[in-house]
């Protein structure tokens, strides 16, 4: 009973600390740090910033998430683990074997992270009970946003063309490469994505996007191909 009571109580406080607008994680994510004068503000960590800038610009420029694993670690850029060790910031990470190496998966979650806009966001996971050490991800009409609280590290427009882009979940071609506007052309007609159409001996001039159902059955739709140009 006493550990239940200690629970709410202690529940209450974080309850209260979420809803007043401080942040409720421990540590800023990749691209922010705490201000030495304030450790309860987020400043912008210039370098690892910059990082999360070309992050999302890759993005915008056709890269999925293992693409840009692949450009960070050829280019030799530190992993935030290894970054965060190297300039002596708290982290919870392990030192990684290759300090190069980056994941799709922590690509997937910077580039969907909404604290990147300089806003504060509480209450995105929680516990199913005070016995549970299990960590679960709350329903974002859950979550609590607190706008502007601290300076954005993303354009608000950068960041929404990107979300876009990842809800089309476009994929490279079999030729290893995205087409700008894969997954954002739909056609006119039935709504279906239109597909980018390319082969080895096409000139960038020859190459079109076509629609998607039209591909599945000429009976649904007409062709409706769009020259890229």
């Amino acid at each position: 009973m006493f550990a239940k009571d200690t629970s709410k109580k202690i529940k209450a406080t974080w309850q209260s600390k979420g809803r007043s607008g401080e942040h409720l994680c421990t540590l800023p994510p990749y691209g922010y740090m705490k201000d030495p004068e304030d450790k309860k503000r987020w400043i912008v960590d210039e370098e690892a910033a910059a990082i999360v800038q070309k992050i999302f610009s890759l993005c915008v420029d056709g890269l999925g998430p293992t693409q840009i694993a692949k450009w960070l670690q050829q280019n030799e850029v530190l992993n935030p683990i290894a970054y965060f060790l190297l300039k002596g910031l708290p982290t919870n990470g392990k030192p990684p074997a290759n300090p190069y190496k980056w994941t799709a998966k922590t690509n997937s979650g910077i580039l969907e992270r909404v604290e990147y806009l300089g806003h504060t966001v509480n209450f995105k996971t929680s516990k199913p009970s005070f016995k549970s050490k299990k960590t679960v991800w709350n329903n974002p009409s859950e979550w609590v946003i607190f706008e502007n609280t601290q300076e954005p590290v993303i354009e608000e427009s950068v960041f929404l063309i990107v979300q876009n882009i990842r809800q089309g979940r476009r994929r490279p071609t079999k030729m290893g490469d995205m087409g700008m506007f894969s997954g954002l052309v739909y056609c006119a007609d039935c709504g279906g994505k239109m597909y980018l159409c390319r082969a080895n001996h096409f000139k960038p001039e020859q190459e079109y996007y076509i629609c998607s159902t039209y591909r599945k059955d000429r009976t649904l739709c007409k062709t409706h191909s769009i020259r890229r140009v």
